[in-house]
């Protein structure tokens, strides 16, 4: 039980050559072509918030009335995590100083931006997912399947397109896992101090360290690989407190409703956060590939079971954890499975050719399942819940609601209706009344709510015909479908293997 690994393409790194290279830019650009103009939401615009006051001020204050709490300084703080906001601070900056130039209102274009980097880390997770899946032994076929059913059958499709912080820990969490199932010293502290970081992207990613040691220590790894990721869990416990110090001048204080953790109805939301299609639930509706999961753990179980306890212990504290929080919200599927999405495609990955049927099938349902969103914002069927009924919304957000008032079954109509509003509102209006709240009880009337969710929409505000931005976007979608295609050729070739002879020394 040593561990030692082997890629099964004899490439020291599965991750680094043409066909993910490929992969990578196929996905950027299909992402990019339907690139949102705007934020919608507390959450991501509270990030957005702080990565502006991190360039303009030097601090994570947010605006007053933006739904923040008041540090001891006077200024108000976001409950959420400064990671994000920090790593996304360039493109934010790019977005700020191309509004100014262009006349744009400076609160979408580097809304924008920000969002191209949760397009580059979901994108670069979706390679991780094939270089995991090399390294466990999968096949090229099985794992070029497996990224096309994360990026575009899995609500990966729709979290790219959001500022929240799951697309970053999703990211840091599969680099952490390809690096500590490889064989180096370098990459298993690597591996290590990432959970110092997953912990400041989000404080869920505590989880990762634990699973990191003990997969080690089952490995029987030296000491020192052992203790790598207990030092990343204290040092990004540390950073943590001390970011709740520097926002409300206390080190356990977070700002987080700690109330809602608690066992009351664990079973329920362990259960709804799998089967139940309602607000926050329902992995197997809004990721219908995640189904195959169970039966590719059970074939990594048999082929390695050391990574097994890895791969399938983050996935199963994940899962756990948010099942302890009574959680409700605008949100599109499970947004808190979002982090162990990539780790479960993994397990796909490994299945044999007589499961490609079933898989593409799923994959093709969870596409259709999150389609809609690619044009407009998920929330805008619950913007409509709201205005009919405040009591309708609240069940409406509840885990368990009723399966007619699901969002994956009213989001095809809903974006419909905004489609249509799309079509008769002129993009000068939703111009000229940016940040104008909308009317009470009109939640609809919300600008982004009336709009079709891509840049190019907002062309003619810079003179340009949409037209023109259509034909980037098919021409970007059409390329990328193209590098898919070479990538899957690419993938094919054998691998080619140095001779002893033939090594340069």
């Amino acid at each position: 039980m040593s561990g030692q690994l082997k890629d099964p393409s004899g490439a020291h790194h599965p991750i680094f050559g043409c066909p993910t290279i490929a992969l990578f830019i196929a996905i950027c650009l299909i992402y990019l072509a339907f690139l949102k103009p705007g934020i919608w939401g507390v959450d991501g615009n509270d990030m957005l918030h702080m990565s502006q006051s991190l360039i303009q001020k030097g601090n994570f204050s947010i605006p007053a009335g933006t739904g923040g709490i008041q540090g001891p300084d006077g200024q108000f703080y976001s409950i959420r995590y400064p990671l994000l906001p920090i790593f996304a601070m360039p493109f934010v900056w790019v977005g700020m100083v191309l509004g100014e130039m262009l006349n744009l209102p400076v609160r979408y274009t580097s809304a924008t931006f920000g969002l191209v980097f949760n397009i580059l880390l979901t994108a670069a997770t979706a390679v991780l997912v094939y270089g995991l899946t090399l390294r466990l032994g999968g096949q090229r076929r099985g794992a070029f399947i497996a990224v096309i059913g994360y990026a575009f059958g899995t609500t990966a499709l729709v979290y790219a397109r959001e500022f929240f912080a799951e697309p970053l820990l999703a990211f840091i969490i599969t680099l952490a896992l390809y690096l500590a199932f490889g064989k180096s010293r370098w990459a298993h502290w690597t591996a290590g101090l990432l959970v110092a970081l997953a912990i400041a992207a989000k404080p869920a990613g505590v989880l990762l360290g634990p699973v990191l040691a003990a997969y080690f220590l089952l490995r029987r790894c030296s000491w020192d690989r052992i203790l790598a990721p207990c030092i990343g869990t204290v040092v990004g416990i540390g950073l943590y407190l001390s970011y709740n110090y520097i926002r409300f001048g206390s080190l356990t204080s977070s700002g987080q409703d700690t109330s809602q953790l608690g066992f009351d109805g664990f079973f329920m939301r362990a259960l709804g956060q799998l089967i139940s299609p309602g607000s926050g639930g329902g992995l197997f509706w809004y990721c219908p590939p995640t189904i195959l999961a169970l039966v590719g753990f059970w074939v990594l179980w048999q082929r390695r079971k050391l990574e097994f306890v890895a791969l399938f212990g983050i996935v199963a504290s994940f899962w756990l954890l948010h099942s302890g929080w009574d959680f409700n919200g605008w949100n599109w599927g499970p947004r808190f499975l979002v982090p162990i999405i990539p780790a479960m495609m993994v397990a796909v990955g490994l299945l044999e050719k007589r499961w490609r049927v079933p898989l593409m099938v799923l994959i093709t349902l969870g596409f259709l399942a999150n389609a809609p969103i690619l044009l407009t914002y998920y929330q805008r069927y619950f913007a409509e819940v709201s205005d009919e009924s405040m009591k309708l919304l609240m069940q409406t957000v509840s885990l368990w609601s009723e399966p007619s008032q699901a969002p994956i079954f009213n989001i095809w109509a809903a974006a419909g209706r905004q489609l249509t509003d799309a079509f008769n509102t002129p993009v000068q209006e939703i111009i000229s009344n940016v940040g104008q709240p909308p009317p009470r009880g009109e939640f609809t009337k919300a600008e982004l709510l009336r709009i079709v969710a891509v840049w190019w929409w907002f062309l003619p505000a810079v003179g340009i015909p949409i037209w023109v931005g259509v034909a980037i976007a098919i021409a970007m979608v059409s390329l990328g479908i193209w590098l898919f295609r070479h990538s899957w050729l690419l993938g094919l070739k054998p691998p080619i293997r140095l001779q002893s002879s033939q090594v340069p020394f």
